[in-house]
């Protein structure tokens, strides 16, 4: 009996215990999603790492040189320093005055060792001279000053073969926060052509060259593009070819074609060439070197103008319209149609009259007065000159003869009749 009593004691017991257990499983998995959920920095831990953050912001500040002003540089430290003591008090093993006071030793020469670098060895501030162009437009060069400076002070030195060195042009400005602009005109500085000729000995070969300087001895040189600060033309050539055109006369058996001259076409190139430059037999030119590099011809990039007259005998007998050349662009009206070009080789010139195929030329009945020798005079005006603005070329002149070819009965005749010599 007393054995049955036993056991039904000890299943009571383990029936009561289940309920015990399973209570207590139910809390730790409740401790454990408590747990899970307060994963991620606890409070002390943002403030530590917000304070090195704003401290290391206070040294980037500093490396400025002190132009941040030493209360912010300060403020900041004091701010970055508070929080790193407020991280270390809400911490659990509360303030620790040794960690402490290496942290803000670490802080004060972290945030205020640059700045003080900066004030007692008194290093320079740096500029830089930034988006220097060359505005072909507007007939200037522009340029940006950059940097902690209060002032810049830009030059334009004009230096001679020999060394001589000659202010042309100065100007200061104050820097703002986007630093300073300068525009500078040609005008106000070009004393004459940094190349004046080609294939020969420049003896008068002019440099232009930029300074910008602080105030406090530290300067930045550059040296102005040739091609820029070449501006005059000294020279300029003539070259031609006869125009032909096929007529036909009569129909049928009785019909002939014949060629004829009845015109020319012209080119003209202006720039700095050899003095010795001269017209050649066949219409061409000394310069007619087949090359298309401006360099070897001696192309300028300036401003001026250019006028063609034909003349024959003391009478000019046609002009053509005054060409504007801007840099290389070139421009002329002709009869109320407006021409566009490039001088950077030989510029083809207008006409009188258009062929089938589009090409313009100087008809004969425009300019021609039998034949005989045409001279082929170019004039031409430098908008920046320092001496005669005005250079005039006569020296290009050709025999014509027309009315022989056009009349000629044989090949040789029509051949020897196109020679063009020179007169």
């Amino acid at each position: 009996m007393s054995g049955l009593l036993s056991k039904a004691s000890a299943a009571e017991d383990a029936t009561k215990s289940e309920p015990v257990e399973e209570e207590a499983k139910s809390d730790a998995g409740l401790l454990d999603a408590s747990i899970q959920q307060s994963d991620g920095p606890d409070l002390s831990t943002i403030l530590t790492s917000v304070g090195w953050a704003v401290i290391v912001v206070g040294g980037l500040l500093s490396l400025q040189g002190g132009s941040w002003g030493l209360v912010v540089v300060v403020s900041v430290l004091i701010v970055g320093i508070g929080a790193l003591y407020g991280g270390q008090f809400l911490s659990e093993d509360g303030v620790n005055p040794t960690k402490m006071g290496i942290a803000a030793g670490l802080a004060i020469l972290l945030t205020v060792g640059p700045y003080g670098i900066g004030l007692f060895i008194g290093a320079p501030d740096t500029f830089a001279v930034t988006e220097l162009e060359y505005d072909e437009q507007n007939d200037q060069i522009t340029f940006m000053v950059r940097g902690g400076i209060n002032e810049a002070t830009a030059t334009i030195n004009n230096i001679s073969s020999t060394g001589v060195v000659t202010e042309v042009w100065t100007d200061t400005k104050s820097l703002g926060d986007n630093g300073a602009r300068f525009k500078i005109p040609i005008s106000d500085f070009f004393t004459g052509n940094s190349e004046t000729c080609i294939y020969c000995t420049d003896n008068s070969l002019v440099t232009y060259q930029l300074v910008v300087d602080d105030g406090e001895g530290t300067s930045s040189v550059l040296d102005l593009n040739t091609g820029f600060t070449t501006r005059e033309v000294y020279h300029a050539a003539v070259q031609i070819q006869d125009h032909l055109t096929t007529e036909n006369s009569g129909t049928g058996s009785t019909g002939s074609t014949t060629t004829v001259v009845d015109g020319l076409i012209i080119d003209v190139l202006a720039g700095v060439m050899p003095d010795d430059h001269e017209p050649l037999d066949g219409g061409t030119h000394s310069m007619s070197t087949g090359e298309e590099d401006a360099g070897t011809l001696g192309i300028v990039q300036g401003d001026y103008t250019i006028e063609l007259s034909v003349w024959k005998a003391g009478a000019k007998k046609w002009t053509h319209p005054t060409v504007t050349v801007d840099g290389y662009a070139a421009s002329y009206n002709s009869g109320g149609e407006f021409k566009n070009g490039e001088m950077t080789t030989w510029l083809r010139m207008g006409g009188t009259s258009t062929d089938v195929n589009g090409i313009l030329f100087l008809h004969e009945d425009d300019f021609y007065a039998g034949d005989g020798c045409y001279t082929f005079e170019i004039k031409v005006t430098n908008q920046y000159s320092t001496s005669e603005p005005v250079v005039t070329e006569s020296s290009m002149k050709w025999e014509l003869q027309f009315d022989r070819y056009n009349n000629a009965d044989s090949n040789q005749e029509k051949q020897d009749s196109r020679t063009y010599l020179t007169c």
